[in-house]
């Protein structure tokens, strides 16, 4: 069956995403600890990008037989689906966290260029900051990137509210009229018992429209697809631009590896609510039963 093929594939790309998660943890370590070269850096951030390319190759092929089912995961829980872009996170996600985490030691940075601590190391506040180090020449070429992204991004978005409001302007619009009008005709045809030909009529016209539908269905998730595939060419330009051409070898092991942390983190936490959840649908389904059986 697609679907078991389908989820199958989801978990093994998990499975891959924690053990990588774990090579960026030790590799982080090493830099950290000055055991790791910048050529044995780079050859982890190169297998991790590595892993993102055929994944996304792998999973270009199978939405191209359920766009639908790729681009709003069922195998995700509820939580996981809301904040999906076109099946997977916004490219400018990455720019986001980098951001994010590099903010950190931005803030104490600021705060040592105040008191006037941070100037004995001999180097200004715009030539390091950050948790990972960023320089002001590297946050020029991250703030360059991220607006590209974001165009890009609302480019995508825009193409996709079209196809959805294509498909509904024509042909499931008019279909949907005419299968009712269909409808009413048949009804009124059966009221006579004898009009045996009108009714096949009918039944022909009404089995010509479901095809027209499916025919519509399958254009659709062809468009969504298409989408998920330039989606997921933009997820992977962006994230190379940062880890290859802009932040350094400990940089991107470091970015890369919160990036991994919060895919989890949010999988993880979504599935354990999720499961809570459902755990207490039944003790407030026997709750209502009970109470209703107690009213006179």
């Amino acid at each position: 069956m697609d679907m078991a093929r389908y989820v199958a594939f989801h978990q093994q790309w998990i499975a891959g995403q924690k053990a990588g998660l774990g090579e960026l943890a030790e590799a982080a370590g090493n830099a950290a600890a000055g055991r790791a070269t910048d050529a044995e850096l780079r050859a982890v951030v190169e297998r991790c990008m590595r892993g993102y390319h055929e994944y996304a190759a792998s999973r270009r092929a199978m939405a191209r037989e359920n766009g639908a089912a790729f681009v709003a995961p069922p195998w995700c829980t509820a939580f996981e689906n809301s904040v999906l872009w076109l099946g997977g996170c916004r490219p400018s996600l990455a720019i986001r966290l980098l951001y994010s985490i590099s903010g950190e030691g931005l803030e104490e940075d600021i705060e040592e260029f105040v008191s006037g601590r941070g100037r004995g190391r001999g180097r200004g506040l715009a030539e390091e900051m950050g948790l990972i180090g960023i320089t002001a020449t590297q946050l020029q070429q991250i703030n360059d990137l991220h607006r590209w992204t974001l165009r890009d991004e609302g480019y995508l978005t825009e193409r996709l509210a079209s196809l959805q409001e294509n498909i509904a302007d024509r042909p499931l619009l008019p279909i949907v009229r005419e299968r009712a009008a269909a409808a009413l005709t048949d009804q009124d045809r059966s009221a006579n018992c004898h009009n045996i030909p009108g009714r096949l009529v009918a039944a022909e016209s009404s089995g010509g429209l479901a095809a027209e539908v499916d025919a519509a269905m399958e254009s659709y998730s062809a468009g969504l697809a298409r989408l998920l595939e330039e989606a997921d060419e933009l997820r992977m330009s962006t994230a190379r631009a940062l880890a290859t051409e802009i932040l350094t070898p400990r940089q991107a092991v470091e970015m890369l590896m919160a990036a991994k942390q919060l895919h989890l983190a949010v999988r993880e936490w979504s599935r354990r609510k999720e499961g809570a959840q459902n755990a207490r649908l039944p003790l407030a389904a026997a709750a209502t039963t009970a109470s209703s059986g107690t009213n006179p």
